[in-house]
């Protein structure tokens, strides 16, 4: 079964922290799409969630190579908030909104955040 999750809010919210532990648990059983697009494309930045009281996201990460996740980002919201490919944590696919598009009517499931 293909799900695809969207995270599509700024990760300093519980949402985040919710969908990447929910996307360990699905990509156990099924492919998952890890969509990051508008500013859910800071969550698995390079940057220190432990200063703001919110637990590191590594943890996912680290799992994410061991289930069947991947990680992928939309191309035009990367390039509006001036972020590169080397500023995730994790390895990413950059993808335009076309191809998302194709991802998630592909999906026989499709959950946002």
């Amino acid at each position: 079964m293909k799900v695809a999750f969207l995270i599509k809010g700024d990760p300093f919210s519980w949402k985040a922290h919710e969908a990447l532990r929910q996307a360990i648990a699905v990509g156990m059983n099924h492919e998952l799409s890890l969509i990051l697009l508008r500013d859910g494309v800071y969550t698995l930045t390079d940057w220190n969630q432990e200063e703001l009281g919110i637990n590191s996201f590594e943890k996912f990460v680290e799992t994410f190579e061991m289930v069947n996740v991947e990680v992928i980002v939309e191309d035009a919201s990367l390039q509006e908030r001036g972020l590169k490919e080397k500023d995730f944590i994790t390895q990413v696919r950059l993808a335009s909104a076309e191809d998302i598009e194709g991802i998630i009517n592909s999906s026989e499931a499709v959950f946002v955040w």
